[in-house]
């Protein structure tokens, strides 16, 4: 089985510097248009079923796909796909902003917002999402065996993906974090293989 692991593009929240996580920012106009250039490198893929996170950017980038390849391709959420709840009262807050209001926990913090050793009031602590990172890679795979899927795509997010790649397969050379990043392995019960592949076309 291949699967294709998609970050979702930009979103409203990096361009507004925003703590993002949980909190449910929609697309950018940019990110749309990297998302269909995305599309096109997946043209020849052959993909049977994408997976998504509920979250906005990434149902909207699942979205895009679908329309660019122009069929009738499946889509099926999972919610224990969506991103880390990372920064907990601080999700959907402009940074700036956020060193003002919430100074006093800022400051007690030893590492950056959103770290894993670092769980803010109301976040996700990192080891149970690092087990809901593990769920998440059993229901793709198990759906799709369950009905013989060769050529599967998941639109998931940042921490995600690097959480997956390191803790979950073992794999940390090599995993292409940026947004609208297609990482792709070849699955086989008990040998996992990153696949090298070009670059999908991130034109403005």
């Amino acid at each position: 089985m291949k699967v294709y692991f998609i970050r979702h593009g930009e979103s409203v929240d990096d361009i507004e510097d925003c703590y993002g996580g949980i909190a449910d920012f929609p697309l950018t106009d940019a990110g749309r248009e990297k998302t269909r250039g995305v599309a096109q490198f997946l043209r020849s893929a052959g993909l049977q079923l994408i997976f998504t996170s509920p979250l906005a950017r990434a149902r909207e980038t699942a979205d895009i796909i679908v329309k660019e390849l122009g069929r009738d391709l499946p889509v099926r959420e999972i919610d224990s796909l969506q991103e880390r709840n990372a920064f907990g009262i601080l999700s959907g807050v402009n940074k700036e902003l956020a060193a003002q209001i919430f100074k006093r926990i800022l400051s007690g913090l030893n590492e950056t917002p959103g770290s894993p050793s670092e769980t803010l009031l109301g976040a996700e602590d990192f080891n149970e999402f690092i087990v809901r990172v593990q769920k998440a890679f059993n229901e793709v795979l198990e759906f799709a065996a369950a009905h013989g899927l060769k050529q599967v795509a998941v639109v998931t997010h940042g921490q995600f993906t690097q959480t997956l790649f390191e803790r979950v397969l073992k794999i940390k050379d090599g995993v292409d974090l940026n947004l609208s990043a297609v990482n792709v392995i070849e699955y086989q019960p008990a040998v996992i293989t990153l696949v090298q592949m070009a670059e999908p076309d991130r034109g403005a």
